[in-house]
């Protein structure tokens, strides 16, 4: 493995025992039916990704792969919907976290392993659904992750992606100005935005995110290139973000709004609730490309 790779695996594992330890040690059966309820209703009220342009209602049966689980939380919901999920990390811990929610679900036809994105150990034709929620842009070479998902797809297939946006608010006013180009760290280290991203929860920071990307539109056209049926949707956008006003702003959030329990699975805390004016700027200036496309064929 290169060295690149072990960093990720690090900094990901990581993050695992920060955010979602806690929150995996002795879950039971009934906590965690009742916290992917409650993950879809947040879903629903984000209009995220993983319930617009994943057909839940249609994913019985269907064989579905996951990219990248994180602890588990967005392959549960999918196979609560009876999909046949297969679940892929690179990092052992968040596969071992993943295949423990299907064995509590009793999800016989669920199964997750370590894997990298950029070689999946499947065979060409494999999966009706490709599903990969921001994590493709931290791998290496995303190029070859994408052509990867439409290797493994069957004709006709779904790719369903969340991919960082490069033309919004987060990127260019809490980002690039503050750090990238007031710190300078945009210049000289073409990594600079993965050492500014991603950490969260309970531990203190020790290992930097080796890699994050973000794309323009023009770029996920170009990376979904071999796709037809290409949508992208802008999305995620959130006032606490802005570097250090929005640590006030996320006290008045929290007690205005309130949070959902949702949260808890796939961030290891309770969700502080978007205004209704967040939620129409993540329209137009979200950090999120929610994408959909289909691999050419008949088997629609």
């Amino acid at each position: 493995m290169s060295a690149v790779k072990s960093d990720i695996q690090a900094f990901w594992k990581a993050l695992y025992d920060s955010l979602y330890e806690d929150v995996d040690r002795g879950l039971t059966r009934e906590a965690l039916l009742g916290s992917i309820d409650d993950l879809e209703d947040m879903f629903r009220l984000r209009r995220h990704l993983a319930v617009v342009e994943m057909p839940l209602a249609e994913l019985a049966g269907k064989k579905v792969l996951e990219i990248g689980p994180g602890a588990g939380g967005h392959s549960a919901l999918f196979a609560r919907h009876g999909a046949e999920m297969t679940a892929v990390d690179l990092t052992l811990a968040r596969a071992r976290a993943t295949e423990a929610k299907f064995r509590l679900m009793e999800a016989e036809s669920c199964h997750a392993l370590q894997g990298d994105a950029e070689g999946l150990p499947f065979a060409d034709g494999t999966f009706d659904i490709v599903y990969s929620n921001g994590v493709l842009h931290h791998t290496a070479d995303t190029e070859r992750a994408i052509a990867e998902v439409h290797r493994v797809l069957k004709p006709g297939g779904r790719a369903v992606i969340l991919l960082y946006c490069k033309s919004s608010w987060h990127y260019w006013i809490n980002m690039f100005l503050p750090i990238g180009l007031a710190q300078g760290k945009a210049f000289g280290d073409r990594d600079w935005l993965g050492k500014a991203t991603e950490w969260g929860g309970r531990n203190k920071q020790t290992v930097a995110n080796p890699i994050t990307r973000c794309y323009t539109r023009a770029g996920i056209e170009r990376l979904f290139a071999a796709f037809d049926g290409l949508t992208a949707r802008k999305g995620e956008f959130y006032w606490y973000l802005v570097p250090k006003l929005g640590r006030l702003y996320r006290k008045y959030q929290i007690k205005k709004y309130g949070t959902h329990p949702g949260g808890v699975l796939v961030y290891g805390e309770p969700w502080p609730m978007q205004s209704p004016l967040e939620k129409t700027l993540g329209e137009w200036m979200g950090f999120a490309w929610f994408i959909s496309a289909r691999k050419p064929g008949d088997g629609r």
